[in-house]
């Protein structure tokens, strides 16, 4: 299984470019994003609890605590441009299954958003009425940034060697043109 040099230069390329220019245009709508997997995440939270939008950061608030927990955004949004960036810089994929793929990824990091968000919460609940608040505390959020920090790789990952990397592996290298 090999891209081949041409194909792995052009996928290297599209990837250096996309990496600066996909998080440039998501700054024109992560606050919009916020506020809806906000809006969801609320949904599966308890009534005690509030979710907002702030900005770049999604506050997670309870009526017992002095000073709601904020989270960055980005922290939230990077695997979505990971992936992003991984299916828009393949190289030898039609357009139509490339979009297929990445409506299919956003949906998907979509849901895990919500998901992730509203359990971050109701973990970071947990920690205050627990026996050792600062042990449970270490525990949701190690578990969190696990979560949050490997799972766009692994889907990523999986989807290359799955997917991406035996299409483009089986199509003939384009002849260099000669002058």
């Amino acid at each position: 299984m090999s891209l081949g040099t041409g194909r792995l230069l052009t996928f290297t390329v599209r990837v250096l470019i996309l990496l600066v220019l996909v998080p440039i245009v998501w700054l024109l709508v992560a606050e919009q994003y916020n506020d809806v997997v906000v809006a969801v995440s609320g949904l599966f939270v308890p009534g005690e609890m509030e979710l907002r939008a702030l900005s770049n950061y999604v506050q997670i608030d309870h009526v017992q605590w002095v000073r709601p927990v904020s989270i960055d955004g980005f922290t939230l949004h990077y695997g979505m441009i990971l992936l992003t960036v991984l299916v828009l810089a393949a190289v030898g994929i039609d357009t139509m299954a490339r979009i297929g793929w990445l409506a299919g990824f956003i949906a998907g990091v979509f849901l895990l958003h919500v998901v992730g968000v509203a359990l971050l919460a109701r973990g970071i609940v947990w920690t205050t009425t627990s026996t050792d608040p600062e042990a449970s505390g270490e525990t949701v959020f190690s578990l969190f940034a696990i979560f949050w920090g490997l799972l766009p790789a692994l889907i990523g990952g999986a989807w290359a060697f799955m997917y991406w990397i035996p299409r483009a592996s089986r199509e003939p290298e384009p002849e260099p043109i000669e002058s």
